[in-house]
């Protein structure tokens, strides 16, 4: 187990106008008091970091339902930065300053399960508490991206204009680092829903009902007879849903 936070702070949104995004992976045994050690002390630190400061836009605190055997974290921490070199650079982080605690005296711990930066593509913006993630391995990440990009965004904004499938916000990220041919998921949609409910929904298709109905219709009425490959070879890999617990402003 590692302290929390140790001379490191993690802020971000899963969908957000940011440009990086960098994810901690943890996995918490006590979940309630993580949460609240993040509500309490580090909301505070991680705001104060954000309005005074230029490395990140923001902070952000997700639940994963549910933790499985093969996938063992339950928690990201995030943050959000407009450039590398704001990521990269000695973050603004002064919990002194912010509540006149020192970070060694507050008690949380964590797993560290893996790291990933991310480059956001495109994005609609919206207001949620639950995402699904769908994280996959193009063949070709850059005709992938450019799929997203061109074809797919359009579509997702006349979607989430009328609330789709229950749908309130989606983006599309790439993976900048770390970078390999052993690396199992390279890029992840995220789509934005306002409850549980919603966010379960969009794993169900029922037998004899066009489940794609809303999707063709605003596929047609988008792009008409425009078409567009994909190049998703392992589309979907592993698709979980995170419940956001705390974020900056």
């Amino acid at each position: 187990m590692k302290n929390l936070f140790v001379g490191l702070l993690l802020t971000f949104s899963f969908i957000s106008q940011a440009q990086i995004n960098h994810y901690w992976y943890v996995k918490v045994d006590d979940g309630e008091k993580f949460e609240s050690v993040m509500k309490d002390y580090f909301l505070k630190v991680a705001q104060h970091a954000v309005d005074n400061g230029n490395t990140f836009t923001g902070w952000s605190v997700w639940r994963k339902n549910w933790r499985t055997e093969t996938h063992k974290y339950n928690y990201i921490i995030a943050v959000s930065s407009k450039s590398i070199e704001n990521l990269t650079s000695p973050w603004d982080w002064n919990p002194i300053e912010a509540t006149g605690v020192a970070q060694e005296y507050i008690e949380a711990e964590w797993e560290v399960f893996r790291r990933d930066t991310y480059r956001v593509d495109s994005f609609v913006p919206g207001t949620f508490d639950y995402i699904v993630a769908n994280y996959s391995k193009p063949d070709d990440l850059a005709k992938q991206i450019a799929y997203e990009v061109e074809y797919i965004t359009p579509v997702m904004k006349e979607l989430v204009s009328k609330n789709a499938y229950g749908r309130s916000g989606w983006n599309v990220q790439h993976k900048i680092y770390p970078s390999s041919s052993n690396e199992k998921y390279t890029m992840m949609t995220v789509d934005g829903y306002p409850t549980w409910t919603d966010a379960v929904k969009s794993f169900d298709s029922q037998y004899g009902v066009d489940n794609y109905s809303d999707w063709n219709k605003t596929l047609k009425k988008v792009h008409g007879n425009k078409t567009m490959k994909a190049s998703t070879n392992n589309a979907f890999g592993y698709r979980p849903i995170y419940k956001l617990i705390v974020s900056t402003k």
